[in-house]
């Protein structure tokens, strides 16, 4: 293809020197000719034809120093920015007149294009002249009301007399529940910040059953409006189509609201196919300009075209632009009018955010990590946050991730570094303690890292820390616990060490004629997640889509949907704080990043939780662990990946090695004196579960401490100093048991 230049030297001179003050294209010219311009506009544009339509030349005039082009919608779709609009229109002078500065107008649907620079763009654009400083508004969404809410749900069709999903069940989840997974992050992201968050929909707090028997948050909209006494004439709209009703009815229950909300989001998934397993399809924002009677302004008052449009831009903007920093090749599609009910009937600013493609292999392989997923809703929350207050609006701090106490009660913590947003930078803290169980009590501190504590012996206490600015308050950090018997005596102490600090999505496999998920591979989730509904069964890549339940290539099982997937809780030292607290050993606990602070300090004993960590040992915490060893401390280790530890320093210090993956396919394990336990090895709604427990192979004078029943391999290794499990201990059933069985073993050596 031709340059876009070189199209239109070639197009528009030769036309130029016959009429070179007025003309319209001849038809012959114009079939020609203007196709090609078409294209290398559509080049420029970077649509894909995926999912873009190519622009079409309609009609093209030149009158002295003005020069007109026509075109069909595509280039409305585009976000135009000042530097970019300017751009377009010097070449099209140059091109046309022979020099850059003529009048050029471009139309695209009829509509100028240099009218659809938002308020995000131009904010945007000064804010980088200024060397990026704009004008301050307020920090957090005190006193704002947001509308968000996750798409679709289940439905009653009453022609098949049966309960269903919206949409097909893809690579593991389905866009009915899958968005709920990106709405309950940004709805706490906002509530952090100050904001009223509403939904239509049920959020995974309502846990009971619904019409469906299934729980309501996986129930359309519809529903849950029904059961909250809302006025039908909100939700029974389509005479017996619940499908409609559902669609419609969060668009006319959001009208309902008083106050008005400040803003609506409704968040989806599309579901386009690139074809093949690594073209990412992307986000899509719509937005729409005239309502169900042709108003063209909101209940306020404000344009609804102009407002709607910036509202998409700012999200949309946000979020490209943010998960470009873990997905480069990631695609921002089209900032599209288009008329669907979500933003033509509301009377509020409104946006359909299309984040990805479910249907699509490359989008879903980002799509089911949950690191992926909170940088998108943080994007979101961003977006709105900037829309609503200005692109300087103080954003809240991400959550602490490292933190530690001492014996002596020093509770010390390391800042949260955000590299996106260096606004987000915490300003104070929030210290919640918990003492035996009772209420938590929260402490303000000021700037400084660390807090000073009263341990009284023989009560045992859980931590943890809200970072704070005047943007919000982050999540929170892992919870840890601490606790001092009567003795007092600090080389009898245990230190819990959680180093499970991972999450992370499903591994993939692709070759020529099947692509999809490893089977038996899962994600680790961050906390849990409620999108999992069964494992891929349909891996081949030539099977089409035929119906929603036979939906082709990544079609899934939905034997596990309604349920929530317990992955890493962040608060394995207070399950391992509980136990040692009813045998009545004094412990601390830290994680694996405040290691360094502690490893100076006598231990009895060191455990070390790094569950499904994929590198289950940092470098720097082996040499902790060495410090520690060498002051005379005995190390307990439990792992599902412990041949990503360092071979030779796993045989030097645990005399253990690693012997075989998949080691247990029944989940039974045999301890000393042949006590059983049971390995939860499938997702569940109790406690993490170990997918790929691993076999380990005892060295030197290193003994089988417990082995596999069914595959009749070691499970754990233990000697004098140390006891290592191929497993995390958190996946066994009788946690309780087998931990005291281990403390004490290890103890007497």
């Amino acid at each position: 293809m031709r340059t876009f230049e070189t199209t239109l030297r070639h197009i528009i001179t030769g036309a130029f020197l016959l009429f070179p003050f007025t003309f319209h294209l001849s038809p012959l010219h114009a079939q020609i000719g203007m196709q090609e311009l078409g294209d290398s506009l559509t080049a420029w544009t970077g649509f894909s034809r995926v999912w873009s339509p190519p622009v079409r030349i309609k009609q093209m005039r030149v009158s002295g120093a003005n020069v007109t082009l026509h075109t069909n919608a595509t280039l409305k779709d585009v976000r135009w920015t000042p530097d970019n609009l300017a751009e377009l229109k010097r070449k099209v002078s140059l091109w046309t007149l022979g020099h850059p500065n003529g009048k050029v107008t471009i139309y695209s649907s009829k509509t100028d294009i240099g009218t659809l620079v938002t308020e995000c763009a131009r904010l945007t654009a000064k804010r980088a002249d200024n060397n990026g400083q704009t004008v301050k508004r307020a920090a957090d969404l005190t006193d704002r009301q947001i509308v968000i809410y996750p798409s679709h749900g289940l439905y009653f069709n009453r022609d098949r007399q049966e309960w269903i999903w919206q949409r097909a069940t893809l690579w593991t989840t389905v866009e009915d529940l899958y968005s709920q997974e990106y709405v309950r992050l940004i709805r706490q992201m906002l509530e952090n910040a100050g904001a009223t968050v509403l939904m239509p929909r049920a959020g995974l707090e309502q846990q009971q059953a619904g019409p469906s028997g299934m729980p309501q948050w996986t129930e359309g909209a519809r529903y849950w409006l029904m059961t909250q006494g809302a006025d039908s004439a909100l939700w029974n709209l389509y005479d017996g189509n619940e499908y409609k009703d559902d669609m419609k009815c969060r668009a006319m229950w959001v009208n309902a609201l008083n106050p008005a909300a400040d803003l609506c989001l409704a968040f989806h998934t599309d579901g386009i196919d690139s074809g093949d397993d690594s073209t990412v399809i992307g986000t899509l924002a719509i937005y729409t300009e005239k309502d169900d009677d042709n108003h063209t302004v909101l209940r306020d008052g404000r344009d609804r075209a102009k407002t709607n449009r910036n509202l998409a831009d700012w999200v949309q903007t946000q979020v490209t632009e943010d998960l470009r920093t873990i997905a480069p090749e990631w695609t921002r599609r089209q900032l599209k009018e288009a008329n669907y009910c979500e933003t033509r009937v509301p009377v509020v600013p409104s946006v359909i955010l299309e984040l990805l493609s479910h249907k699509n292999m490359a989008d879903m392989k980002y799509g089911l990590d949950p690191n992926f997923r909170f940088t998108a809703a943080r994007a979101v929350y961003k977006g709105i946050l900037r829309y609503l207050n200005g692109p300087d609006a103080t954003v809240q701090p991400l959550p602490v991730k490292e933190l530690g106490i001492n014996a002596d009660g020093l509770l010390k913590w390391q800042a949260p570094a955000d590299t996106l947003e260096p606004n987000a930078a915490p300003s104070y803290y929030m210290v919640y303690l918990q003492a035996d169980g009772g209420e938590w009590d929260v402490q303000q501190v000021e700037k400084a890292t660390q807090l000073q504590l009263n341990l009284k012996p023989g009560v045992r206490y859980n931590y943890y820390v809200v970072a704070a600015n005047e943007g919000g308050l982050s999540f929170p950090s892992p919870v840890l616990s601490a606790y001092l018997n009567e003795k007092m005596v600090n080389d009898q102490m245990v230190l819990v060490v959680d180093a499970f600090n991972d999450s992370y999505g499903p591994e993939w496999f692709a070759d020529s004629t099947y692509a999809g998920i490893v089977p038996d591979s899962y994600a680790c989730e961050n906390y849990f997640s409620c999108a999992y509904i069964g494992r891929q069964w349909d891996y081949t890549r030539a099977n089409p889509w035929l119906n929603d339940d036979n939906c082709g290539w990544g079609a899934c099982y939905r034997d596990h949907a309604g349920q929530i997937t317990v992955g890493n809780t962040h608060d394995c030292a207070v399950l391992h704080g509980r136990v040692l607290r009813q045998m009545n050993i004094s412990y601390t606990s830290c994680t694996a990043g405040m290691l360094q602070d502690l490893s100076d300090a006598q231990y009895r004993m060191l455990d070390i939780v790094c569950g499904r960590n994929r590198v289950p040992l940092t470098d720097d915490c082996r040499i902790q662990i060495k410090r520690l060893i060498d002051n005379g401390a005995k190390v307990m280790l439990s792992s599902d990946h412990f041949n990503a530890i360092d071979n030779a320093w796993a045989k030097q210090y645990f005399h253990a090695s690693y012997y075989a993956s998949h080691a247990t396919h029944s989940g039974r394990v045999r301890g000393p004196e042949q006590k059983p336990y049971r390995l939860r090895m499938q997702p569940n709604e109790e406690q993490i579960f170990t997918p790929a427990p691993q076999a380990l192979r005892p060295e030197a004078d290193a003994v089988n401490w417990a082995k596999y029943e069914d595959m009749r391999c070691c499970a754990a290794v233990g000697t004098d100093k140390s006891l290592v499990f191929g497993f995390p201990l958190e996946a066994i059933r009788e946690f309780d048991t087998l931990y005291r069985q281990a403390v004490e073993w290890l103890m007497k050596q």
